[in-house]
């Protein structure tokens, strides 16, 4: 706790570390379902990260295919994040997908598997260390400069809470850096774990939805989503969604596994389920 404060007070004294660009302007663009009879506007949208968004992305697909312009281009690679470009480099792969496919919205949910050392910069210490953090915050910065220079709108993801320590804590760190570095440049940032925890914090395995039923909405591997979780994510995820369409307002077309608890968040944790726009961070 106390390195990462220490870390956050020492990049905000380090203003080199901000992105100086500002965010790209919401989109004017005019969502229709099919059979409404009006020419749609294509809005094209990237699902980047790990293979928690190689789970969810194909269910978003599906909840929102009654939307005739929405454009959904899924690149998810598992086992991948930041720390890593020696395995799977997600700036060169997003540059080249921003390039071919010149998306408005990029959706990236990476971090669950960036608690370790970072390739090819040594003397950083142990993966959270003041350096580390200073490190890890510069890979963020530079996904923000990519999705910028291509005049597209950043939603970032922060990974969901986890039964096994000391990942969970770890990834509340990492959670707590990818809050902080979205606010203070002007980026989008769902903050997943009080999505998938009790109202507490802590994580659960399984929840009782809208209908009564108790499901699992995680996997049996304790890491995972499964379908009536992603569908609790994307309860959360979509409002940011129309965020960036001004006047718009996404809905499933599943809308009944819904917690009957209300998510409290998870104490010192930066972040919430509410969308803010981006400009609200300056």
């Amino acid at each position: 706790m106390n390195i990462i404060r220490t870390t956050l007070m020492g990049l905000a004294l380090l203003g080199s570390f901000a992105v100086a660009q500002q965010p790209a302007a919401p989109l004017t663009r005019t969502l229709v379902r099919e059979g409404e009879g009006t020419v749609p506007q294509p809005t094209r949208i990237l699902l980047t990260g790990d293979s928690l968004m190689e789970g969810l992305g194909p269910q978003m697909q599906r909840a929102l295919d009654g939307y005739a312009n929405l454009t959904f281009i899924p690149i998810g690679k598992k086992s991948t994040g930041l720390s890593r470009p020696d395995f799977y480099n997600w700036p060169k792969v997003l540059e080249e997908n921003m390039a071919k496919h010149k998306p408005h919205i990029v959706v990236m949910w990476v971090g669950t598997n960036d608690p370790q050392n970072i390739y090819g910069m040594k003397g950083l210490g142990e993966p959270l260390s003041i350096a580390w953090q200073k490190a890890y915050h510069n890979k963020l910065i530079e996904i923000f400069r990519i999705v910028r220079k291509h005049n597209a709108t950043l939603i970032m993801m922060g990974p969901p809470v986890m039964d096994e320590q000391p990942l969970n804590g770890q990834l509340q760190d990492i959670t707590r850096l990818m809050s902080w570095t979205c606010k203070h440049n002007n980026v989008y940032f769902l903050n997943t774990r009080p999505i998938l925890a009790d109202a507490k914090g802590r994580y659960l395995h399984r929840a009782t939805l809208a209908n009564g039923k108790t499901a699992d909405i995680r996997t049996r591997d304790h890491v995972h989503i499964t379908a009536d979780g992603n569908i609790l994510v994307m309860d959360k995820l979509l409002p940011y969604l129309s965020a960036t369409l001004p006047g718009q307002k996404l809905q499933q077309r599943r809308t009944t596994s819904t917690h009957r608890r209300t998510n409290s968040g998870v104490r010192g944790i930066r972040g919430s389920s509410t969308p803010h726009s981006p400009r609200a961070f300056r």
